[in-house]
């Protein structure tokens, strides 16, 4: 299959099932915001983003060497499935006789245990969608995604407005969900095939590690950037500011869903052997077209943002409209800083992401200590964007030593001008000039667009004519 039509179908497969599960946990916003209050949804959100930081440690980040080595057609699967599994179950124990510590922290102590299943369910459904991937299974991993969506809406729906069991049943949710989808996999999948202690090779498991440990720490600094910042809020101003913060980061989240669904099939095919010159055409012209997307998706967004609020969240959340349009920008570069990271992954060379991101962690905390005191949630805002504007800059210049990915730099300066833009005349509520602005930056990647639309016909067209002289 052509590299573009594989590409767009896994985008394709991905997208039902991302679209179809993230978009309906995001519709669902109103309704917790509804039934939890600011004090608690800020809470349940420092929890559920504790736990995200708590998966990659836990499972000393073997899920990414497990995608990446299970593709690896040199690689025995059931070596790398059961290295992955191994070091995932030994990592959760070691999490449970550290849980002591966890609970000297106040925010923790009562959620404990759901936080130890939490981090348990969550790297056994990413291990068994891994497995699936690697597989080529990836219309069941999609199906997998809808499978654990339609059980966190159920369960969100019974524990919260049933059993009013507040931040418990929300995380409680999840644990179940997760628990439900690994179980899916793992028995469609069959893939109790491909666990057999006696298939560990020292080797493969030493080269597992020497790609997935960078990732740790280089996942540490992940985590400061997206939570660090709820902590400053939460310490520096109060718990009510932080669920307005995380409110404001939901719009954000269109985008990121937009982005995982084609970061998921990406991965897929950036990993695929090809001729230098060759790989390098092919990452040019589909970060191209990513790029359009992810800041003509940007502007859209900004442009709608306080219609958004006003059917996202309760009444008293509205005013976290103020600080979404910096998010969204801050989210549109980090999707391009994504894309780079993609190179380092597409060589192995995640050291290289190690220390990007890290850099961009140091800059989020200077940025968070600095601004909050002066500009309140608005300054953490600006100190994420600040973070991920670094590290796209960095990546973008660094990658070059491995793949030249050719982009029009002064196309996207002109777009970062227009976007901050945006933003002042959004904030100003100057709604006609913010629309202009979104115009504007549609007009600056149309050309990627209609060319990628055009190829993109003219292959299904020419796949189905060469089926029909085929038969």
């Amino acid at each position: 299959m052509n590299a573009y039509r594989r590409l767009l179908s896994n985008t394709f497969l991905f997208s039902v099932s991302t679209f179809g599960s993230k978009i309906l946990i995001f519709l669902l916003t109103p309704f917790y915001t509804s039934i939890l209050t600011e004090a608690d949804y800020g809470v349940t959100d420092l929890l559920i983003q504790t736990g995200n930081v708590l998966i990659p440690l836990v499972s000393m980040g073997i899920i990414r060497a497990v995608i990446r080595f299970g593709l690896d057609g040199t690689s025995d699967k059931t070596s790398v499935f059961t290295t992955g599994l191994s070091v995932i179950l030994a990592g959760e124990g070691l999490l449970i006789l550290f849980s002591p510590l966890l609970q000297t922290i106040g925010l923790l102590s009562d959620y404990i245990v759901l936080v130890l299943l939490y981090v348990l369910m969550a790297n056994l459904h990413s291990v068994c969608g891994a497995l699936a991937q690697s597989l080529g299974h990836v219309r069941l991993y999609a199906v997998s995604g809808i499978v654990c969506t339609g059980m966190v809406v159920g369960l969100n729906i019974l524990f919260l407005a049933v059993f009013r069991l507040g931040i418990t049943g929300y995380i409680l949710s999840n644990v179940i969900a997760d628990a439900v989808a690994a179980l899916f996999l793992f028995l469609t999948a069959r893939m109790w095939r491909y666990i057999r202690p006696s298939s560990l090779q020292r080797d493969l498991i030493k080269s597992m590690f020497r790609y997935c440990l960078p990732l740790i720490p280089a996942t540490v600094c992940s985590w400061i950037i997206n939570i660090s910042d709820r902590y400053f809020i939460s310490f520096l101003i109060g718990n009510e500011a932080t669920g307005l913060y995380a409110v404001a980061n939901k719009i954000s989240t269109i985008l990121l869903i937009a982005s995982s669904i084609f970061t998921s099939a990406w991965q897929l095919s950036s990993t695929v052997e090809r001729p230098k010159k060759e790989k390098e055409r092919f990452f040019s012209n589909v970060f191209s077209v990513y790029a359009a997307g992810a800041l003509i998706g940007a502007s859209v967004l900004m442009a709608c943002v306080k219609l958004i609020m006003r059917f996202l969240a309760a009444p008293s959340y509205f005013e976290a409209w103020h600080y979404a349009p910096v998010l969204l920008l801050g989210t549109a570069v980090s999707c391009l800083g994504s894309f780079f990271a993609s190179v380092y992954m597409a060589e192995k060379r995640s050291t290289a992401t190690l220390v990007t991101t890290c850099i961009g962690a140091a800059a989020n905390l200077i940025g968070n200590a600095l601004l909050i005191p002066l500009w309140g949630i608005m300054g953490a805002a600006i100190a994420t964007l600040i973070s991920y504007g670094l590290i796209f800059v960095i990546r973008a210049i660094h990658s070059r030593k491995l793949i030249k990915v050719q982009w029009s730099v002064p196309r996207f300066v002109l777009s970062m001008a227009v976007l901050t833009l945006q933003c002042f005349l959004i904030e100003n509520e100057q709604t006609i000039w913010s629309l202009l602005c979104c115009a504007m930056i549609v007009l600056l990647h149309f050309q990627p667009l209609w060319k990628a639309l055009k190829s993109g016909v003219l292959a299904v067209f020419s796949s189905k004519r060469a089926q029909k002289l085929h038969t």
